[in-house]
Parts: C-alpha cells; sequence; structure tokens
C-alpha cells in the first residue's frame, strides 16, 4: 500500500510543505530534478531559511530525514512506488512580461508516465488563470492514457504563504481547493485537512487560479500605494512614516510602509500571471501602473542617494557606497528578483564602486564584501536595503569608524540610525527625510538633512 506523500518541487515553497507535512505525522518523499540539491537534501544541508518554533529548517530536516519521515530522490518514478498523491509546487518563471509555462508542463509530462488508477494530482503552484483545464489536465490526459477525474484526481489548492513564516502558515491559513470533479476536490480537501488548521473553502478551479493571483496583485498596488505616499509626505515636509501610522488608527484602513522595492517569486509575477490570461492589458491598467511603480523603486532611492551625496559635496559617480543586505526582504536570503540586488546594480551602472554584505546570501555577485566591516571600509554612503538578524547586534559606531566623513545614510525604516541613536551620537536631521540623512564627527555639511554624529 502506498502511504506516503510526494511533493514535486523543493524550493522555498516545496521543502518547508514537505516538512511541515511531516511535522503533522505524514510521511513524505520529495522529488527535484536538481541533483545537487538532493544530494544537499539527503546531507541535511538546505540554504532554504525558515525558521519554526525557534528552529531553523535545517534541524527539522535532519531531524525527519533521521526519523524516515522524509526522504528526497530526483525519481518520479521511484515516488510513484510509495506515493499515490503528488503535491506539485514547481513554478512558472516570468521573463520581463513572459510567462515561462514550460517548467510545471515538463513536470506534468513526466508525472503523467508514472500515475496509476486512484491517485491524486494536487497542483500548489500560482497558475495562469485557466492552465489546469487548458494545459495541465490535458498533459496528464495524455501522458498516462487515463482519464482525468475518473481513473485518477485532479486538484488545485494554491499557496498563499510568506517565506520566513511557510512552516506556521501551511497549518494555520484557510486554504482554496479546487478541484477538476466534486470528488477530485473532495480528495485534496482530505489531503490538506491532515495539514492544516485553517478553514478549506471549495470552489471552481478558475477561481482558485485566479484568487492566488489577485491576492498577489493587490499587495502589489499596497505597495505601489506606500511608495506614492512617501512622495506626497516629502512634498508636505512631514514623516511618511508617522503619516501611515496616523492613518491605520482608523479601523478601516491597513497601509503598508514604503521601502526599496518588491521582490521574491509572487508578487512581483503576478501582473504578468493576470495579464497573460485576458484579452487584453488595457483591461487592468491599475496592475499594471503599480507594478511598474513597483519595479521602478530602487531607481528612485538611487537617485535620492545622488541628491544625497551631491548635498554631501560628492557625487555617486566614483563613490564607495556599501549596500547592508541583499535579500528579497528582511529576514530573507532569497534574491530572486530581490531589489536589494537590483539597487546595487543601479548604483554601479551609475559609476558608484559597490560593496555589499548579506550574512546569508552566498558568494554570487562581484559586488559582495566577506565581512560587515570589508563592506563599510572607506564608505562614502550606506545604504539599508534588507535587514538581518545579524545586523542587530553590529557594532554600528566601531564599525562607522573607517568610513569617509561626511557620511550619508539611506536607511529607509530608520534601524541604523535608531541604532547610533542608542549608542549616544548625536543626530540632527530633517523629519521628512527619515531614509536619507548626512553624518559627520564633525559638522562639515550645513544643509538642512545634515547628521552630526558624535559619540
Amino acid at each position: 500500500m502506498r502511504t506516503h506523500l510526494a511533493v514535486v518541487g523543493l524550493g522555498y515553497i516545496g521543502l518547508p510543505l514537505s516538512l511541515a507535512l511531516c511535522e503533522r505525522g505524514e510521511t513524505v518523499i520529495g522529488v527535484d530534478i536538481d541533483q545537487r540539491k538532493v544530494d544537499e537534501l539527503r546531507a541535511g544541508i538546505t540554504h532554504v531559511m525558515e525558521p519554526y518554533r525557534g528552529e531553523p529548517l535545517e534541524i527539522l530536516l535532519r531531524r525527519h530525514l533521521a526519523s524516515g519521515r522524509f526522504s528526497v530522490t530526483t525519481s518520479l518514478s521511484e515516488a510513484a512506488k510509495l506515493a499515490s498523491v503528488f503535491l506539485v509546487t514547481v513554478g512558472l518563471p516570468v521573463a520581463g512580461d513572459v510567462v515561462d509555462k514550460s517548467p510545471l508542463l515538463a513536470c506534468a509530462r513526466d508525472l503523467a508516465t508514472v500515475l496509476s488508477p486512484g491517485d491524486l494530482v494536487l497542483i500548489r503552484s500560482t497558475l495562469v488563470p485557466g492552465m489546469m483545464e487548458q494545459d495541465i489536465v490535458p498533459v496528464l490526459a495524455s501522458g498516462s492514457g487515463l482519464v482525468p477525474g475518473k481513473d485518477f484526481q485532479v486538484a488545485y489548492a494554491p499557496e498563499r504563504v510568506a517565506e520566513g513564516r511557510a512552516m506556521e502558515e501551511f497549518q494555520t491559513l484557510d486554504v482554496v481547493v479546487s478541484g477538476l470533479t466534486d470528488a477530485c476536490c473532495q480528495r485534496a480537501m482530505d489531503v490538506l485537512g491532515r495539514l492544516t488548521d485553517g478553514q478549506l473553502h471549495k470552489t471552481s478551479l478558475r477561481v482558485a487560479e485566479l484568487s492566488k493571483v489577485v491576492e498577489n496583485a493587490q499587495r502589489d498596488v499596497n505597495i505601489a500605494l506606500a511608495h506614492e505616499l512617501k512622495l506626497v509626505a516629502e512634498q508636505h515636509g512631514v514623516d511618511v512614516y508617522e503619516l501611515i501610522r496616523m492613518a491605520n488608527t482608523h479601523p478601516r484602513v491597513q497601509l503598508l510602509e514604503p521601502n526599496l522595492g518588491v521582490g521574491g517569486f509572487c508578487i512581483p509575477n503576478a501582473y504578468a500571471y493576470l495579464a497573460a490570461s485576458i484579452s487584453s492589458e488595457e483591461l487592468i491598467p491599475l496592475f499594471s501602473l503599480a507594478r511598474q511603480i513597483n519595479l521602478t523603486a530602487p531607481h528612485r532611492a538611487a537617485r535620492q542617494l545622488d541628491e544625497a551625496l551631491r548635498q554631501a559635496g560628492k557625487r555617486l559617480s566614483g563613490a564607495r557606497v556599501a549596500v547592508i543586505g541583499l535579500g528579497m526582504k528582511d529576514g530573507s536570503n532569497d534574491i530572486r528578483q530581490s531589489p536589494a540586488v537590483h539597487f546595487a546594480e543601479i548604483l554601479a551602472e551609475r559609476g558608484a564602486t559597490v560593496t555589499a554584505f548579506d550574512p546569508t546570501v552566498e558568494p554570487y555577485f562581484p559586488f559582495q564584501a566577506p565581512s560587515l566591516e570589508d563592506c563599510l571600509a572607506d564608505a562614502d554612503a550606506v545604504a539599508v536595503a534588507a535587514w538581518q538578524a545579524e545586523f542587530d547586534a553590529a557594532p554600528w559606531p566601531a564599525l562607522l569608524e573607517g568610513a569617509r566623513q561626511p557620511l550619508v545614510v539611506l536607511d529607509l525604516k530608520r534601524r541604523l540610525v535608531q541604532r547610533l541613536q542608542a549608542a549616544d551620537w548625536q543626530i540632527r536631521g530633517d523629519t521628512h527625510l527619515p531614509y536619507v540623512a548626512i553624518s559627520a564627527r564633525r559638522l562639515q555639511a550645513s544643509h538642512d538633512c545634515a547628521m552630526e554624529m558624535v559619540p
């Protein structure tokens, strides 16, 4: 009897999903075509940052490998010997605004060859709405020689977790579930009901596909609104974070705070998925505009840094800029479409000498420094792009001893500035420019947004 669950695709979603299922008492076989990743996972090594109940994901991985609840393979046929349920998390890459369906469809073709009567294929990837009926179901049918909905079951339940909280949210969030038939949907609900304590919401395939894309697109729009509010606040000479805090005291207002941009896989790709499913992109101009606002946010930050350097008597071209953090958001080592990486590349294109440090991101970019100290040495400017836990305990005043004065700081959420204040540095700066500051041991620039830092 095949009692395992198979999770196909072991990335930022698939691996936490696998281990969340193990935490719920399931026996899981993970499948990935990347032999190096599979070898690392078998050795108990993962680069996915996903804490759970005070432990890193790697500890859970090793525990469930040792217990036999989790195993890993590159072979779907091997998985099919143990599992009759296949949860697929293979994503759809986007280049520009063009969605590449080929990785998921290739997975569906390979999966079709190992299906047996009574199996369940449960797709959890974010899709271009319409793909289940137009692409995936036909591929599974033709490759297996079986009748979907009769000989085997097909369902769709998009994941909606946030990286960094996936282990918890897989087990607590409500899930939207759909199936090719009522029986398909019920089978999927039976499986997912063993994973989550949240409610299961039954709907049609098309609504389920659209709901996930709309959830992500809505966040894209909300983040774009935050970036626009930052510009409005600057025009009025007020602190944008104070503005947002006051507006959010209304029970029906939930504004987000601006940051360097939007990264990762889900939110930046939502517009492309939605646009690919309709007859004309002109039908959704709001989503298109929000995408452009968020995509250009790192460019706006670079211009602001350039202006601040000019006010300090320097120029971006030729300046040494230290970029702190490279993950796509705070606390993440995911660099897919990371605005921090984009920002660093823009600075380099404008002639700056960029050094960047992120303790969670393996050496990959030519501008990465081996340590925070090396990153900050001789810097004309420091840009806080993504905050990691290691930065909390860093001796910032001592580290900035080697920076060039006056020092320009781009710190959108004031994390670095607050730590310098806590170290009794005297800081002076415009309240409506919390994200740009100029520091000096001695007052060297008499400008409105100057900061004089004296230990």
